[in-house]
């Protein structure tokens, strides 16, 4: 019974062996790896044209289609499957920062809980800026937003909008013009 187990061992042993003989050790072992972080970026919510809030993050600029599938017989036998574009969805757009907001943002989603839908829908726009730049990056305009929900989690505000429709914008285009930086 013993010699099973020691002929176990010993086949590991090889393998083990053989692989570190035919890869060599890694550079890597027992190092310490860093990894860069990302670039800082400054995300600013206009409402209008008026900057109401600076975010840390930002999520859901996009849009997705539904997948439908289509299936129909092409001969005896031949059942051919077709994929096509289906509904057409916008992600919400959820801007997180450290700290609360400015009053505006606060009294953009009270206009939604009183139900007070004229001042609660608003068309906007994202501008996205190098942390630090006076001109930004990249901007997409939203229309028909609305604050979903506006919720302080200790220090992280977090802010969902959902909108009837986005567009990514060329830097300085269209009527979306970048507010005064602070």
């Amino acid at each position: 019974m013993e010699r099973k187990y020691s002929w176990a061992l010993i086949v590991l042993s090889v393998a083990i062996a053989g692989s570190v003989a035919l890869n060599g050790p890694s550079r890597l072992w027992g190092q310490r790896v860093e990894v860069e972080a990302a670039e800082p970026y400054v995300f600013v919510l206009l409402l209008g044209e008026q900057a109401v809030g600076e975010y840390a993050e930002c999520r859901g600029l996009g849009s997705r289609n539904d997948i439908d599938a289509i299936t129909s017989v092409a001969g005896p036998g031949i059942v051919v499957a077709e994929k096509t574009p289906g509904r057409l969805w916008w992600n919400d757009i959820t801007l997180t920062r450290i700290g609360p907001s400015d009053p505006p943002v606060w009294e953009w989603r009270r206009a939604m809980e009183d139900l007070s839908f004229g001042p609660a829908i608003r068309d906007g726009a994202i501008l996205m800026y190098r942390a630090g730049a006076a001109e930004p990056v990249a901007q997409w305009r939203f229309e028909s937003g609305w604050a979903a929900s506006l919720v302080l989690n200790g220090a992280v505000e977090e802010l969902t909008i959902v909108h009837a429709g986005l567009e990514r914008v060329g830097v300085g285009g269209g009527a979306v013009r970048p507010p005064a930086r602070r």
